[in-house]
């Protein structure tokens, strides 16, 4: 069973949300706690739903604006790609490794800043490698998964039990 082609969006973004945070919450969760300690697992899987839910509200509504943002730099693609790629990981790696580190510190204690500096340019680094190349895998992926027309047509059901033409 396909899904169908309206809920292409809502797919991708749960997608690459999942994907994404699945991997720079383990990064961070690694950074932050200090590498792999006896409770890792479960810090990172803490630390993984806080960042989905915070990285699948961004996702929808950061690229519209930040695409049409980077756009003002379209003379070479290569530019726009690379504006696009930086604005969004700098937006989103502010957001993401400020509430991750809070919840590693269990609130906001004295040199919160310095910590989250220092979280914030190792999440920069993680979350600006993946926009080059995670969107592409995530959009093939979800593009096997979205119905084609013509799988559309054939699973129609019709009570006189014909399918549509």
């Amino acid at each position: 069973m396909r899904i169908p082609a309206k809920y292409r969006q809502l797919t991708f973004v749960s997608a690459m949300s999942i994907l994404f945070t699945f991997i720079m919450s383990g990064i961070m969760t690694y950074v932050l706690e200090g590498g792999f300690i006896p409770h890792f697992m479960s810090l990172w899987m803490r630390d993984w739903g806080v960042a989905f839910l915070i990285a699948f509200g961004l996702n929808f509504f950061l690229p519209v604006r930040i695409r049409r943002f980077a756009s003002r730099f379209n003379r070479i693609k290569a530019v726009s790609t690379v504006v696009y790629a930086f604005t969004i990981s700098l937006i989103m790696s502010l957001i993401l490794s400020f509430v991750l580190t809070a919840v590693a510190a269990h609130g906001f204690i004295p040199g919160f800043a310095s910590h989250w500096m220092s979280a914030w340019s190792i999440a920069f680094s993680i979350v600006f490698v993946l926009n080059f190349f995670l969107p592409q895998l995530v959009g093939r992926f979800v593009a096997m998964l979205i119905a084609k027309p013509a799988d559309a047509r054939a699973s129609s059901y019709h009570p006189e039990g014909m399918k549509t033409a």
